[in-house]
């Protein structure tokens, strides 16, 4: 059974999401995980958010791959 959940991250590292082919790159990478179903970066706000199958996929493995893609992050407080 599906456990949507919405987790939200911060980027905090010198590495920054510049432009809209940043957020794209972001998007297309986590989209790619299994059970990530909506993915919104915003380049003026510093903020990746996703909505995910908690049952398919932990907020650790996002924030995993957004490593991966060489950003730095922190949970958004919410």
């Amino acid at each position: 059974m599906a456990k949507i959940e919405l987790i939200e991250f911060t980027i905090t590292g010198e590495q920054q999401i510049h432009c809209a082919g940043c957020e794209q790159r972001i998007s297309n990478a986590l989209r790619r995980l299994p059970g990530v179903q909506d993915v919104r970066a915003s380049a003026q706000s510093q903020h990746v958010a996703a909505r995910i199958d908690a049952s398919q996929v932990s907020a650790d493995q996002v924030r995993a791959k957004l490593e991966q893609l060489g950003y730095q992050v922190a949970p958004s407080a919410s």
